[in-house]
């Protein structure tokens, strides 16, 4: 069991999504997600899967080019889009995990959301059909 995150069924179209378990303060620390890197070779066979809706870009100096695409061992692939997110993530390159915080206090029951550019308040378009 998770102490922030609850998985729940949402529609057809946007499948399942994390929610809050209980309020969140701002700044609060509430997954860090452990990756495995996926070689280049690798990748591209699971492009064809739907493992490749659970991947991320990861551009880890150390790795890369060999490694430029990572998977998340963690709840928080259930993690949606949105261009109002109320959670941010980093990526901790040396302990190859993936940092969930707060951005604003979250209420119980409220969905988890991050942007997938990256940045908070990059509105560029996304690979899919967003349903917000």
């Amino acid at each position: 069991m998770h102490d922030f995150i609850v998985v729940k069924y949402i529609s057809k179209e946007k499948g399942r999504g994390a929610f809050a378990k209980k309020n969140i303060k701002k700044g609060t620390v509430i997954d860090v997600a452990n990756v495995v890197l996926l070689p280049n070779k690798d990748y591209k066979k699971i492009r064809k899967t739907q493992l490749y809706d659970y991947c991320y870009i990861w551009e880890d100096p150390k790795h890369y080019p060999a490694f430029k695409n990572a998977i998340t061992l963690s709840v928080s692939q259930f993690i949606n889009h949105s261009y109002t997110p109320n959670l941010k993530y980093l990526y901790d390159y040396e302990n190859k995990a993936i940092e969930y915080s707060a951005i604003q206090d979250i209420i119980k029951g409220e969905e988890l959301t991050v942007n997938y550019n990256g940045l908070v308040k990059d509105l560029s378009p996304l690979w899919f059909k967003i349903h917000e």
